[in-house]
């Protein structure tokens, strides 16, 4: 049978039990969103998005402006609205107030201050920065940031990390007192540069052992609080006790076919698989998955094969369960099974130079296109907008190695992920 996978993705702040950690509210989809075309203006209602030079821009509460690549930004303030940054470039911007959420990967933005915005690095978002100054509210939900000198936390400054969220700087300096939190899905701080000179804890860090620092020695600067300390420690990811490749779900004959990856498992037991129908009550529906399907480089692949679904929409979550019975989750998967000519083609397929995509669904806004081969290896990515119910591009696959890919095509909360195979 036919199938079409629509993977809604949905961070762990969706979900309201006490073993599903959230820092801020789930972000805003830019579904739907109006494209904005014009400059000078003034937003306090709506989603716009920005795929295109825009400047001299207001971001009023109850706005929402969503950027991607090829889009910029240039001379704008953030008073009280949100933008959501997935790409592009983005200059001279006064985020003031309200919510500054970075899903793409963000590289030192040229003249730009967060004031009293509140900055979210959530869903993989990747903020690269010089230095960084944490004076108001920084969250960092599933996302990284990379600080190549000083990361420093001023006494009105707080940072809430969850779902494994990492922080890599050269050296840290803290004046809130335990003004850094971990929600019980864990955060890392790694800190490459500890000694004296370098690290200034004016105060403690933190009263909540879910916040792993990672230390490169023996040295261990004091005031970290209640932080969990791994020393002698590479990076944060070898802090976490399980760091994701991926997890995703494909359609399969007898039922749905879960995989993923993990690059690191320190301390770890076993993950048990559990569903749900409605993303808030989750039941376990495996034993303790122990053993991967196979290891690679370092790289563990474990897989599993639910049998029990019909034809419907279901969501996945791993627990993982360390060594000392801790307990952490991974993202939320959703998978809707339907025939897939009546949303999502792809022609030809096998593709040998030219592959044409198809997709018909009435939902509009930003859609983001990326092609991965079976390694995991990006070969492609680009961002459109789909402004009416059918949209249609093409993809040059002519330069391409023979082998097989993994099409990834999101809009707003839904992913599309399609198997291609590539001939010469």
């Amino acid at each position: 049978m036919k199938q079409t996978i629509y993977l809604l993705f949905f961070l762990l702040t969706l979900v309201s039990q006490p073993a599903w950690s959230q820092c801020v509210p789930a972000s805003p989809s830019c579904s739907g969103c109006s494209a904005l075309t014009s400059s000078n203006q003034n937003l306090s209602a709506g989603t716009w998005c920005i795929t295109t030079a825009i400047s001299n821009l207001t971001i009023q509460p109850g706005a929402v402006v969503c950027i991607s690549a090829p889009g910029s930004l240039a001379n704008a303030n953030l008073n009280g609205g949100t933008l959501i940054y997935n790409g592009g470039t983005v200059t001279n911007f006064n985020a003031n107030s309200g919510d500054f959420r970075v899903h793409g990967a963000l590289s030192n933005p040229v003249n730009t201050s967060f004031n009293g915005a509140r900055l979210i690095v959530e869903n993989g978002g990747i903020l690269n920065m010089t230095n960084l100054t944490v004076n108001g509210s920084l969250v960092v939900d599933g996302g990284t940031i990379n600080v190549t000198n000083l990361f420093s936390i001023n006494g009105g400054g707080s940072v809430c990390m969850a779902n494994m969220g990492m922080i890599h700087t050269q050296s840290l300096q803290n004046n809130a007192s335990n003004g850094t939190t971990a929600q019980s899905t864990k955060g890392c701080i790694s800190v490459a540069q500890p000694q004296n000179g370098q690290t200034f804890l004016n105060n403690s860090l933190t009263s909540s052992a879910n916040v792993l620092v990672c230390l490169p020695g023996t040295f261990t600067p004091s005031n970290l609080g209640s932080a969990t300390v791994s020393t002698n420690c590479v990076g944060c990811s070898s802090a976490l006790p399980v760091t994701y490749t991926y997890f995703r779900a494909q359609p399969h004959e007898k039922g749905v076919a879960l995989e993923w990856q993990t690059s690191n498992d320190l301390r770890h037991s076993h993950f048990v698989v559990e569903r749900s129908e409605d993303v808030t009550a989750f039941l376990p529906i495996s034993g303790p998955v122990i053993d991967p399907f196979r290891v690679k480089n370092g790289n563990k692949t474990y897989q599993f094969l639910d049998r029990t679904v019909p034809a419907d929409v279901y969501y996945y979550r791993l627990k993982q369960i360390d060594t000392d019975g801790q307990v952490t989750y991974s993202k939320v998967i959703g998978i809707h099974l339907n025939n897939a000519d009546l949303v999502l083609k792809l022609y030809p397929n096998p593709v040998i130079d030219h592959l044409g995509i198809s997709l018909e669904t009435a939902e509009t806004g930003i859609i983001d296109l990326e092609l991965l081969d079976m390694n995991g290896k990006h070969w492609l990515s680009q961002s459109d907008l789909k402004i009416e119910k059918s949209f249609a591009r093409t993809l040059s696959m002519r330069q391409l190695p023979t082998g097989e890919y993994l099409l990834t095509i999101r809009l707003g909360n839904q992913y599309y992920i399609r198997k291609i195979a590539k001939h010469n």
